[in-house]
């Protein structure tokens, strides 16, 4: 794999493998933005731009799935509440019977 940036050859290898997996993941969604970074002025400005733009779309992405879970337990949740204060009610009145 072609690096997008041109660095020490030796700094990955501080990087836990997992680490190293995940920027290698990054830096190939980066590659879609090839014809944007390559010509700017400062490319491997532009470059770390554009990993930040692909970071910031994968949490909107996140953000969204989370808003729904949020969504569907919340709704759930007031479900459950409900048939709870019904359950209290029929007994409250068996009580009273």
């Amino acid at each position: 794999m072609t690096m997008l940036f041109k660095v020490s050859k030796n700094w990955k290898e501080y990087l836990s493998p997992e680490d190293e997996e995940r920027l290698n993941d990054v830096l190939k969604k980066v590659q879609k933005y090839r014809g944007a970074y390559s010509n700017a002025d400062d490319i491997k400005l532009s470059q770390l731009w554009c990993a930040v733009l692909e970071l910031r779309k994968e949490n909107a992405a996140l953000l969204r799935k989370i808003q729904r879970m949020e969504y569907i337990f919340g709704g759930m949740v007031d479900r459950i509440k409900k048939q709870m204060e019904e359950d209290r009610d029929i007994i409250e009145s068996l009580e009273k019977f």
